[in-house]
């Protein structure tokens, strides 16, 4: 994954065996006087995404700050709108945007979810503009998600997710559980001794979107959703994943799809309760999706 270039060769090193071979947990010796551990976790990295759009901010915003964004980078969509902030250390770095009236206005058949972020753009004394860079971003793949809620027969919505620079698209998909929901997405492979590891999202029983997510058994961040602000707190206990950076845009792209996985399972619900029968969607597929299923083999040819 990506590397800070000043990172000092022991940090290097810790992030190499954390990829390589997971940290087992030995088990203490109980002593009779020994005090106690606290039981709160360390956190290393807080994460803040914040969808606070309101009526009053369509005034401070304005068209003209959208169109700034559109032009600075070609991934800033003609029908984004700018819905929310993203924090890193309780300091504001980025804006989210999304196509928000083809998501909540399109007939069912039609609706498309593309959601990005970019860094705060911010006027200089040179009239340049500064920021305004593709972070990353997220799309909800109707296609991909039937074929998983076929497989695992409840409606599984899944997500793409993107990041400059990165080759490969990952997945945030959602399983089966009995009690609570489950999300899952790997980290794959980047450099020579990496290996293939799986992240695990389990749901925590309450109100709003809150998760815990692990590597194997070791807890490694968790996300704490409040539905009615749409903000979602994301906190990473791993000292060695908190300077992994790839890996906090990932973080910060599930805190994205933390926003829309309630509407999207309706979704997928309506369409996989027409299919689950006869095994045949009348949903159409855009050419954006049926893109993800091209062989890249063949695309090189």
């Amino acid at each position: 994954m990506e590397q800070d270039p000043e990172e000092d060769n022991k940090t290097r090193k810790e992030r190499e065996k954390a990829r390589t071979t997971p940290e087992k947990k030995k088990k203490a010796a109980k002593l009779p006087d020994a005090p106690k551990a606290p039981s709160k976790k360390i956190v290393h990295k807080k994460l803040k995404v914040n969808f606070w759009r309101t009526r009053l901010h369509d005034e401070e915003l304005g068209v003209h700050q959208q169109l700034k964004y559109t032009a600075k980078t070609r991934w800033f969509s003609k029908n984004f709108d700018i819905e929310g902030v993203i924090e890193i250390d309780d300091e504001k770095k980025s804006i989210i945007a999304f196509n928000k009236q083809q998501w909540e206005e399109s007939p069912l058949e039609e609706k498309r979810l593309v959601c990005r972020y970019f860094t705060i753009m911010e006027e200089t004394m040179d009239s340049k503009a500064k920021g305004g860079n593709y972070k990353g971003g997220i799309e909800l793949s109707i296609t991909h998600s039937l074929i998983q809620s076929y497989e695992i027969q409840h409606a599984a919505p899944v997500f793409y997710a993107q990041i400059p620079g990165v080759k490969v698209l990952i997945r945030f998909v959602r399983g089966w559980r009995l009690i609570g929901t489950r999300w899952t997405f790997p980290l794959l492979p980047e450099q020579k001794d990496d290996k293939i590891q799986m992240i695990l999202a389990k749901g925590v029983v309450g109100p709003g979107r809150n998760y815990k997510l692990y590597i194997g058994k070791k807890l490694i961040a968790r996300v704490d959703g409040h539905p009615i602000q749409k903000e979602y707190e994301i906190e990473v206990y791993d000292e060695v994943y908190a300077k992994d950076k790839t890996f906090l845009r990932y973080m910060i792209l599930f805190g994205l799809a933390c926003n829309f996985m309630d509407e999207a399972r309706k979704i997928v619900k309506r369409l996989y309760k027409k299919m689950k029968s006869t095994g045949t969607s009348d949903y159409k597929p855009p050419k954006t999706e049926m893109d993800l299923f091209r062989n890249p083999r063949m695309m090189r040819r």
